[in-house]
C-alpha cells in the first residue's frame, strides 16, 4: 500500500486548501483499512471521503485515510422494495442516478449533493423535502480501536438535523464501510412540496411544469431538482466551496414570530421534518422549536455576493461560502466569524457550521 508522507490535501477538499498530512493513504478494501490502522495505531486519525464538507485550518499531524471502498449489491427485494448495499466510497450522485435509472424511489431529491455515500450517511443529508434517513435501512462500520466490523440500525445512530453519532461522539471512532438502502419500486408518489415563499427560484412543482406534465416520472423529479440546484448553488468547478456552510438554526416558535416581523417572507419548518406545505400555524406553541432558513437571515443582512479578499458569498445563495481557490483556511474562518457575529448581533441567533472544521 502506498503511504505518502507530508502529502498535500489540496485536491482532496473542495475548498482547495493546501495543507499537508503527516501520513496519507487511499484505502480500497476493508482489509487495507485494517492493515494501515494496525500499523499507525498511535497516530491521530482523520477519515476523508469526498472532502466536500471539510474546512482545513492547519496541517494534519497524523494519518489521513481517504476512503475509496467501492461496490453495490442488491441484498434482497420484494414486490414493493429493493434493498441495496452500497460501499461508503461510492460517489453519492452516481448512486442517486443509478437508483433513478432503475425506477427506485426514495433518494431522487438528494441529487446534486457532492461527496461519498459514507459522508452522506454520517452527515444525514437532506434536501427538497427528503432525508437520507427516509431510506436508510442499516449501516456497517469498522471500529477503529477493535478493528471489528459492526452493523447498526439507524435508530442506534441518533440521527438529528444534519448530524449523527458518526459526526459527533463516534467521529474518528468508526469508519463507515457501507450502507443498505430500502428504495421503493415503480412508484408514482414523490415529495414535491418544496417551495420558497419569495425568491427567484420558485417551487419544485413549478420547475416540473416548465418541462413536463403529470403524471411525473422519477426521472422528471430528479431533473427538476438538478435544475433548481443549478440555479441556486455554486459549483466546485468555478469556486472553492462546500456549498451550504451553516445549519439552519432552531428557534422557538415565539422567536420565529418576532423575526418574521423584521425579516420579510421568513419561512419555518418543523424541527425534525422537511415539510414545506405548512399553512396552519395553530399547531405550534410559543416554546416549540422550529427551523428557519439561515440563508434568508444572511440575505437580509446583505451577505449575498459580498467578498473580502479571497473569500466571499455566492451571488446565488447567501448560505454558500465560496473562494477563488487561493484562500487559506484561516481566511475562511475569519470571514465566517464575521457572518456569525453579524447574525448574533442583529438577530441574537448563533449560526452553527454544517461543515467539519479541522
Amino acid at each position: 500500500m502506498d503511504i505518502k508522507r507530508y502529502h498535500s490535501l489540496k485536491k482532496y477538499n473542495t475548498f482547495c486548501i493546501d495543507i499537508k498530512a503527516k501520513y496519507f493513504a487511499k484505502v480500497k478494501t476493508i482489509q487495507q483499512c485494517i492493515d494501515i490502522l494496525e500499523k499507525y495505531k498511535n497516530e491521530k486519525i482523520l477519515i476523508l471521503g469526498g472532502g466536500s464538507n471539510t474546512l482545513f485550518l492547519k496541517d494534519w499531524d497524523g494519518l489521513v485515510l481517504k476512503i475509496e471502498l467501492k461496490g453495490k449489491e442488491i441484498v434482497k427485494q420484494d414486490d414493493q422494495y429493493v434493498y441495496i448495499n452500497v460501499s461508503s466510497g461510492e460517489d453519492w450522485n452516481k448512486f442517486v442516478k443509478y437508483a433513478v435509472k432503475n425506477d427506485w424511489a426514495g433518494i431522487e431529491n438528494l441529487i446534486f449533493i457532492p461527496g461519498t455515500v459514507g459522508g452522506a450517511v454520517a452527515q444525514n443529508i437532506g434536501a427538497y423535502g427528503q432525508s437520507i434517513t427516509d431510506s436508510l435501512y442499516s449501516i456497517e462500520a469498522l471500529e477503529i480501536d477493535t478493528l471489528q466490523l459492526k452493523k447498526f440500525d439507524p435508530k442506534e445512530c441518533d440521527y438529528r438535523y444534519r448530524s449523527s453519532r458518526f459526526k459527533r461522539e463516534w467521529k474518528n471512532k468508526y469508519i463507515i464501510t457501507s450502507a443498505t438502502f430500502r428504495l421503493r419500486k415503480n412508484t408514482e408518489e414523490f415529495e414535491l412540496s418544496y417551495h420558497e415563499r419569495s425568491g427567484r427560484y420558485g417551487s419544485l412543482k413549478e420547475e416540473l411544469e416548465s418541462f413536463s406534465k403529470e403524471p411525473y416520472s422519477i426521472q422528471d423529479v430528479m431533473k427538476a431538482v438538478v435544475k433548481q440546484r443549478q440555479k441556486r448553488l455554486p459549483t466546485v468547478k468555478e469556486y472553492g466551496t462546500c456549498g451550504s456552510f451553516f445549519e439552519n438554526p432552531l428557534v422557538t416558535f415565539k422567536k420565529y414570530k418576532e423575526l418574521s416581523k423584521v425579516v420579510s417572507d421568513l419561512q419555518f419548518y418543523p424541527s425534525e421534518d422537511l415539510k414545506y406545505d405548512l399553512t396552519d400555524t395553530g399547531e405550534f406553541k410559543d416554546d416549540d422549536l422550529v427551523k428557519i432558513p439561515a440563508g434568508r437571515l444572511l440575505d437580509e443582512r446583505g451577505w449575498k455576493g459580498k467578498w473580502e479578499g479571497n473569500v466571499g458569498v455566492s451571488e446565488k445563495h447567501a448560505l454558500c461560502v465560496v473562494t477563488n481557490k487561493k484562500a487559506r483556511g484561516e481566511e475562511i474562518e475569519k470571514f465566517i466569524k464575521k457572518m456569525q457575529d453579524d447574525i448574533k448581533k442583529n438577530y441574537d441567533i448563533e449560526l452553527k457550521p454544517e461543515v467539519n472544521i479541522f
